[in-house]
């Protein structure tokens, strides 16, 4: 969780602007993470991974974003992850 908050999460604002400490992921974000779990967890590189988020990531990102509001909270990663991966069980630590 500290790696998607770090490394892909927006945090959202107040109306003054200053942080609120919500933090969410864009679409984007959440295809950059995506990749890097299809690699560390699945073991796809390159063009499989590609194929396979080609395939994957558009329902997924569709079941998560429900409202289509472009961004889901950042503490639901993990099951979209899982939900990515079609591994309910795969440990994300």
């Amino acid at each position: 969780m500290r790696s998607m908050i770090e490394q892909y999460a927006l945090e959202g604002k107040n109306k003054d602007g200053s942080p609120n400490g919500a933090f969410w992921i864009d679409e984007a974000g959440a295809r950059a993470a995506s990749r890097e779990v299809l690699d560390t967890h699945k073991g796809l590189t390159g063009k499989a991974r590609d194929d396979y988020l080609a395939t994957y990531f558009p329902r997924t990102w569709g079941h998560f974003d429900v409202n289509r509001t472009g961004k889901i909270e950042v503490i639901k990663m993990p099951q979209f992850m899982r939900f990515l991966c079609s591994d309910q069980y795969m440990y994300l630590w």
